[in-house]
C-alpha cells in the first residue's frame, strides 16, 4: 500500500517540481534555536525555517516548499539515526519525515485530526519511533513505514513524553503516567502514574550539550534572507522591494518593528534599534507601510500601529513624528501613555511630493505632511473616528482613494474618494465621497462588512475587492455622481444556458496587482491567489497552498515587479513569490534590449522560458536552426514565455532556438537565441 502511495507522491511531485522552478521562498534563516547533526550534516531550525550545513566546508542547503518540504513553519525537528530521517514537525501539526537525499515522506494526520487543542509542546524520536506531546494528548508515530500508531488522550495536558523499552511515559500536570504497550492504552484505565525520578525527558546532558556547541558555530553561517517572516504590505518602487512587517487586524497582535527591503537579491532591515532606543520596544510595534520618497531613493517613511511615523535616511532612523511635535492625535487622549496610541497608516505620496496618510479612529483622518515640510489636515464627518484605514491610491487623475477596511460602532466600512482640484491647502473647492453602500449593474444592494481594495488598471478602470468579491467600474471619473454604480464582473457558464456567475462572489478579495498585460492578481482571506486575464473573463491561474508551493492561503499583499515580472506575494505565513509571465513593455524593439531566462536551458529545469524587453503585444515566432517554427504566440506586456514545447506539446530536443519577435504592427523586430540543453 505504502508503494502505491509513494508512486503517486511521486507523479504529485513532479507536478509541484514544475511549479517550482517558477517559485520562490524567501523564508528567514536568523535567529536560529535548534541544531541537530545528522550524519555528517547539521540541520538547523531558524525562525521556523530549515536549513542544514556541512561542518567540514560551511556549505549551506536551504530546505523549502520548492524542493524538499510539504508545509511552511516548522516548530521543532528531531532526527532518527535508526531510519536515517529528519523529522519536522510544523506549528499545524503537519509532519514530513525528510531523507538525507530531500526526499520527503508526509505524515498530514495530526494536521488534519479533529481535536480541541493542537498546541505542540514536544516531539521526541527514541529509535524508529517519535512522539508528540501536545495540551490534547500523545501521538505515537512509527517513523519507518511512516504512520500514525495512535493518539492517546490522557485527560490532561502532555508537556514531554519518552519511550522505554515497550513503557510509554508522559509527563503531565497532573503527574508521570506509564503505559504499557502489551495493554490496550486507548483505555485510559490502563495508563498508571508512577514517579517520575528515575525517567529522563527532553534531552539528555550530552544531546543538550552538543546541540549548544552546533548553535554556536552556526552564530558565523550568515544567509541573505529577511530579518523575520513578516510580510503586511508591499511597496514596489522600480527593482527595489519594501516590506512592512506588521499587522493591523483585531484581536491585537503585535509584532516587532519589522521594516526590510529587497535589491538586487539582497536583503536588509531598516535599523530599529535607534527607535527602539527613542520609544522602547513595546511602541515600535507593527510597521503598517513603507514608503519611499520620489525625489530621494535613501529617503523612507514607516507608519506603525502604535507610535505615529517614522522618517529615515539612508535606513537610519532622522525624526520621529507623533502627539507632541505634529497635528497626529491619539486615540486614548487621555490616557497616560496616549503617546502609545497613535495609529498611522496607508502612508502614499501624492503626484507634487506630498505624504498622505490616516490617523486611525481619531476625529480627523486624514493627515498630509507637505513637502515644505508643513502639515495640513483634512476632515471628514463620514470618516470621523472610523478604524482601519488600509490603503491611499492615486489614480491618473490625482484623485486618492482610501479605503478603511472595518465596520465598527463608529460606523460601517468604505471608500473615501477625494478630489483636492490640485489646491492641498484649500480644501473649500474640494469633491469627495465615502461609499459604504452601492449598487452592481443589475440594481442588486451591496453594504460590504469589509473593504479591502481599490486600485486602477492599466485602461483608468477602478478595480475593489471587499468581502463579497471583487468589483470595477470603467467610469470612476462619474464617482462623485449620485447614480455611481460598480460592476460585477459576470463569467459566463459557456454550457449553452446563456447564463454567468458572478466572477469571485463571495469570496473576500484583499488586495489586487495589476501587471505588465493588465492582467488582475488577485489575493484573497483564505482561497490564495488567482491570476485573471484583462477583462477578467478567464481564470489564469489559482493558486494555493495545496496545489503550489505558495506558503498560506491567507493573502495580505502583492506587488509585482514591471522589471522582472517577479510577482511578490505577502502572507499570514511570510513571502513568497512566482515567475509572473508579464513585464511592462518596452517603448522599442532592440535584440541587444531582449533578455532570456534561463539561458541555457539545463536537463533538470521544467519549468517556462521567459523572454523580456519586448514591446505591447509582440508577436514572436521560435523557430530552430534549420528555421523551422517550434510554437508562437503574442506577449503578455513585455514578456513572452515559452514552455520547451512544440505546438504538438512534445518537448523540443537539445539545441539553439530563435525567438524572431515583432511588434504588433510588424514595423519593428528583434531576435534572441535560447540554448537548450538535454
Amino acid at each position: 500500500m505504502r508503494r502505491l502511495f509513494f508512486t503517486l507522491l511521486i507523479c504529485l511531485l513532479s507536478i509541484i517540481h514544475s511549479y517550482a522552478n517558477e517559485w520562490k521562498i524567501y523564508a528567514s534563516y536568523h535567529n536560529a534555536t535548534k541544531a541537530v547533526k545528522c550524519d555528517s550534516r547539521v540541520f538547523v531550525l531558524a525562525n521556523g525555517d530549515l536549513f542544514s550545513f556541512d561542518p567540514e566546508d560551511n556549505s549551506v542547503e536551504l530546505y523549502d516548499k520548492t524542493n524538499a518540504l510539504s508545509d511552511f513553519g516548522i516548530k521543532d525537528i528531531a532526527y532518527s539515526a535508526a531510519t536515517k530521517q529528519l523529522v519536522a514537525l510544523y506549528e499545524n501539526g503537519n509532519i514530513d519525515l525528510v531523507g538525507m537525499d530531500k526526499t520527503r515522506w508526509n505524515m498530514p494526520d495530526l494536521k488534519t485530526k479533529a481535536m480541541d487543542d493542537k498546541t505542540i509542546n514536544e516531539l521526541k524520536v527514541v529509535g524508529k519511533e517519535a512522539l508528540i506531546s501536545l495540551n490534547s494528548g500523545l501521538a505515537l508515530l512509527n517513523l519507518t513505514d511512516g504512520y500514525f500508531v495512535n493518539f492517546y488522550t490522557l485527560g490532561s495536558q502532555v508537556t514531554n513524553a519518552t519511550l522505554v523499552g515497550n513503557k510509554i511515559y508522559a509527563k503531565t500536570k497532573d503527574g508521570v503516567m506509564e503505559g504499557d504497550r502489551n495493554l490496550n492504552l486507548l483505555d485510559m484505565n490502563n495508563w498508571k502514574k508512577v514517579s517520575s525520578s528515575t525517567i529522563t525527558f527532553g534531552q539528555t546532558e550530552e544531546e543538550a550539550k552538543e546541540s549548544a556547541a552546533w548553535l554556536e558555530k552556526v552564530k558565523n553561517i550568515a544567509i541573505d534572507s529577511p530579518i523575520r517572516n513578516l510580510s503586511y504590505k508591499l511597496n514596489m518602487v522600480g527593482d527595489r522591494l519594501l516590506v512592512a512587517g506588521g499587522n493591523f487586524y483585531y484581536p491585537e497582535v503585535n509584532y516587532m518593528g519589522t521594516a526590510m527591503k529587497y535589491e538586487k537579491g539582497k536583503w536588509s532591515a531598516f535599523d530599529e534599534e535607534a527607535a527602539i532606543a527613542l520609544v522602547g520596544e513595546a511602541a515600535y510595534r507593527n510597521v503598517t507601510d513603507v514608503v519611499q520618497d520620489p525625489n530621494d531613493p535613501e529617503h523612507h517613511w514607516l507608519g506603525t500601529k502604535r507610535s505615529g511615523i517614522y522618517e529615515f535616511k539612508n535606513y537610519k532612523l532622522a525624526n520621529h513624528y507623533s502627539i507632541d511635535n505634529s497635528p497626529l492625535t491619539s486615540i486614548l487622549p487621555n490616557d497616560a501613555h496616549a503617546e502609545n496610541f497613535v495609529r498611522v497608516t496607508a502612508l502614499n505620496y501624492d503626484k507634487e511630493g506630498n505624504l498622505w496618510m490616516c490617523n486611525n479612529e481619531c476625529d480627523t483622518i486624514v493627515r498630509i505632511l507637505k513637502k515644505n515640510g508643513g502639515w495640513v489636515s483634512y476632515y471628514y464627518p463620514e470618516a470621523a473616528a472610523k478604524p482601519t484605514w488600509d490603503h491611499t491610491y492615486f489614480d491618473q487623475r490625482g484623485w486618492a482613494w482610501i479605503n478603511s477596511r472595518r465596520t465598527s460602532n463608529n460606523g460601517e466600512s468604505g471608500l473615501l474618494v477625494i478630489n483636492t482640484n490640485g489646491t492641498i491647502d484649500k480644501q473649500s473647492d474640494d469633491q469627495y465621497r465615502y461609499i459604504s453602500t452601492f449598487q452592481n449593474q443589475n440594481g442588486e444592494s451591496y453594504t460590504p462588512d469589509l473593504y479591502y481594495y481599490a486600485t486602477e488598471d492599466l485602461n483608468g478602470a477602478m478595480w475593489m475587492g471587499c468581502t463579497q468579491g471583487l468589483f470595477m467600474t470603467k467610469t470612476p471619473e462619474e464617482v462623485f455622481k449620485s447614480n455611481f454604480t460598480f460592476t460585477q464582473p459576470i463569467v459566463p457558464r459557456n454550457d449553452g444556458s446563456g447564463l454567468g456567475d458572478y466572477l469571485l462572489s463571495g469570496i473576500p478579495v484583499k488586495c489586487i496587482a495589476i501587471d505588465g498585460g493588465n492582467r488582475k492578481w488577485i489575493g484573497t482571506l483564505k482561497n490564495g491567489v488567482y491570476l485573471l486575464s484583462a477583462d477578467g473573463m478567464e481564470t489564469i491561474e489559482h493558486f494555493t497552498a495545496e496545489n503550489s508551493p505558495l506558503i498560506s492561503n491567507e493573502i495580505n499583499d502583492i506587488a509585482i515587479s514591471g522589471e522582472s515580472g517577479e510577482v511578490f506575494i505577502a502572507t499570514s505565513k511570510g513571502l513568497c513569490s512566482y515567475h509572473g509571465d508579464a513585464t511592462d513593455p518596452a517603448t522599442s524593439m532592440n535584440s541587444s534590449n531582449l533578455k532570456v531566462f534561463p539561458n541555457p536551458v539545463r536537463p533538470d529545469y521544467l519549468g517556462k522560458v521567459h523572454i523580456t524587453g519586448l514591446m505591447y503585444n509582440s508577436d514572436v515566432k521560435i523557430v530552430n536552426a534549420a528555421g523551422k517554427l517550434v510554437a508562437e504566440g503574442t506577449s503578455v506586456g513585455g514578456e513572452f514565455s515559452w514552455d520547451c514545447c512544440m505546438q504538438s506539446g512534445r518537448r523540443v530536443g537539445s539545441g539553439i532556438y530563435y525567438a524572431l519577435c515583432t511588434d504588433k504592427e510588424g514595423k519593428k523586430g528583434a531576435v534572441a537565441k535560447i540554448l537548450i540543453i538535454h
